[in-house]
C-alpha cells in the first residue's frame, strides 16, 4: 500500500486544487517537476543463434573444394554420373565429404561417408581393379576418418558464410539442419576475415571491415 504524505492529501469534495497530484513513486534522477518519467531499462541485445548445420560437397564437375576458412583443408566432392562428366563404367555414385558446424560452440567436424562403409569401398575398388581405363589399382579403399576442430569466432563466422556461398553456387548441398540466412551469419559475433586461407605474410588487414581504409591508404601512397 502506498500512503499519502502530508502534502499529498486529496482536495475536499467539491473543491479544486491544481497543486494536488495523485501519489507517485519517486524515482531518483528520473523525476522532474513532479512528473513521472519512466526509468530507462537496459535491455540485453537479442542473441543471434545459428543452429548447427552440415553440407556435402557436390560440385557440377565432380571436383574437390579447397576451403579458405580452414587453411589447407581439401574436401572431396561427390562423384556422380552427370552431363558432360565421364565416369568409369560400373562406378557407383560416391558421396562427397561433409562439413558440419556448430556456430554456438565454435566447433566443426569433417565426415567422410565412405569411412567404415566397407561395401561401397569394395565396389569402388572392384571397378578400379577391373577397368582398363583406371589409372590406379589400390589393394584397399578406406574413407577418411572424421576430423574435428575448434575455431575462434572470426573464423567460424567466415566459415559459415563460405558454406552458404558453396550452397548458393551449387558446389554443396545441405545434409543436416537448415542453412542459415546471410543476415543471421552477419550478426554472429566476430568479424569476417579478409583472406582466411592465406599462408604467406602480407600487409593486408586481417578483417574485411578494414580493407577500404587500407586500400585508400595504399592509393594515397601511389601503391
Amino acid at each position: 500500500m502506498v500512503s499519502l504524505g502530508p502534502d499529498q492529501s486529496p482536495p475536499a469534495p467539491g473543491s479544486f486544487s491544481h497543486r494536488w497530484r495523485p501519489p507517485q513513486y519517486k524515482i531518483p534522477s528520473e523525476t522532474t517537476d513532479g512528473d513521472i518519467v519512466m526509468p530507462v531499462v537496459a535491455t540485453k541485445p537479442t542473441e543471434v543463434i545459428v543452429a548447427p548445420f552440415g553440407i556435402e560437397i557436390d560440385t557440377p564437375r565432380n571436383s574437390d573444394v579447397m576451403l579458405n576458412s580452414i587453411t589447407g583443408q581439401r574436401l572431396r566432392g561427390a562423384v556422380k554420373a552427370r552431363a558432360n562428366v565421364r565416369m568409369l563404367p560400373g562406378m557407383p555414385n560416391i558421396p562427397g565429404q561433409q562439413l558440419h558446424v556448430n556456430p554456438a560452440k565454435l566447433t566443426y567436424t569433417i565426415i567422410d561417408p565412405l569411412h567404415k562403409d566397407t561395401d561401397l569401398c569394395e565396389q569402388i575398388r572392384s571397378v578400379l581393379d577391373t577397368s582398363e581405363e583406371a589409372m590406379v589399382r589400390p589393394k584397399a579403399i578406406r574413407g577418411v576418418p572424421p576430423i574435428a576442430g575448434t575455431l575462434d569466432a572470426d573464423r567460424m563466422k567466415t566459415l559459415c558464410r563460405e558454406m552458404i556461398w558453396l550452397i548458393d553456387t551449387s558446389y554443396a548441398i545441405v545434409v543436416k539442419g537448415m542453412a542459415p540466412g546471410l543476415r543471421d551469419i552477419e550478426e554472429l559475433p566476430g568479424y569476417f576475415l579478409l583472406n582466411p586461407g592465406s599462408i604467406v605474410d602480407n600487409s593486408q588487414p586481417a578483417y574485411e571491415k578494414d580493407f577500404a581504409a587500407w586500400k585508400q591508404q595504399m592509393n594515397a601512397r601511389g601503391i
